[in-house]
């Protein structure tokens, strides 16, 4: 392929981060489904190997936000998260992938907010916030280009101290896919998921986009996100990312207009990084930026607003730790 011209890398760039700063259909009703990486669905392996066709794979994310103004008080914000990856594929065309997942938002405010339509209060707004998911993914390759993605889960997120079986949403949906091998791989589908408010089912989009511009620079976008990356060699990566996180949780009963109503919490981070392939089963990653938007928003049982809270944009680390055995 012929090498591409810096205009044209600078344009692939500008479009990532356009991409990365606007929500996908759907995704404002609500908290974000767990957004599956359908590419990685592993492809079936050498059916004449006695190896059992079985991979594993655990990552682990941590993101720390220092010094967030959300006017009135400072927090920061400790994010670990954990990722197990069972897949396991059955055909030359066919293969499933178990995903479990869990973490917690650790918030630490210094100061005095008014997110629950009772008056400032510098007490801290809400305890730790817990969430867990389990999915099950699915891809059918039709031919050597076409494919069909299937998925359904089950999430949970609260409040420490909240109710369990309150915190519990799901959903599944559908997806097709279109590939060139080596260079360019489309997916786009959608589902319907739960809300944590019980209202109603609510759409979301399935969407993931692998461009390789030329053997060293891939675009991705993957649901709400976007990521130009590019390869220094097999074991060393650059990359430029942005990406939306929304999550709402379900918060424990309190007195006043709330009740047993739910928390949003709002993260558009724009940063550096790289990826190391330190061994072959063992892969590291850093990113640091801003975070350009931080928003959290507290809303009663039928989805009222009963308070909400900005912050200016604070710096951001973002540490993973990936281990394939």
């Amino acid at each position: 392929m012929a090498p591409i011209g810096l205009r044209e890398r600078f344009r692939s760039l500008i479009v990532g981060l356009i991409v990365a700063s606007l929500p996908g259909p759907g995704l404002a009703q609500g908290e974000d489904a767990p957004t599956p990486d359908l590419q990685t669905l592993e492809e079936a392996p050498d059916l004449a190997s006695t190896r059992i066709p079985i991979k594993i794979r655990f990552r682990s994310d941590t993101r720390f936000v220092v010094g967030s103004d959300f006017g009135t008080s400072d927090a920061n914000l400790y994010w670990p998260r954990g990722h197990l990856q069972i897949g396991v594929p059955l055909s030359e065309r066919a293969a499933v992938r178990l995903r479990l997942g869990g973490g917690a938002a650790i918030y630490d405010f210094d100061g005095s907010t008014n997110l629950f339509g009772v008056g400032p209060s510098s007490r801290e707004p809400f305890d730790n916030l817990y969430s867990g998911s389990l999915a099950f993914e699915a891809r059918y390759r039709m031919t050597k280009a076409w494919a069909l993605y299937g998925q359904g889960f089950v999430a949970a997120r609260w409040e420490d101290g909240g109710t369990f079986d309150d915190a519990i949403l799901g959903g599944g949906g559908l997806a097709v896919g279109f590939r060139i091998p080596d260079r360019f791989e489309l997916i786009l589908g959608g589902g319907l998921k739960s809300r944590l408010d019980r209202s109603s089912l609510g759409p979301y989009p399935l969407i993931d986009l692998e461009w390789m511009i030329t053997d060293a620079w891939k675009l991705r976008i993957h649901g709400p996100g976007a990521l130009l990356e590019y390869k220094f060699s097999d074991a060393f990566k650059v990359f430029l990312r942005g990406q939306m996180t929304t999550r709402s949780y379900r918060l424990d009963n309190r007195l006043g207009p709330v009740g047993r109503g739910t928390v949003r919490d709002r993260q558009i981070p724009v940063g550096l990084g790289f990826r190391w392939v330190v061994h072959r089963n063992f892969r590291i990653g850093v990113s640091a930026g801003v975070m350009a938007q931080h928003k959290i928003k507290v809303r009663d049982r039928h989805r009222n607003t009963i308070g909400s809270i900005s912050a200016d944009p604070a710096p951001y680390l973002e540490l993973q730790i990936d281990l394939r055995p």
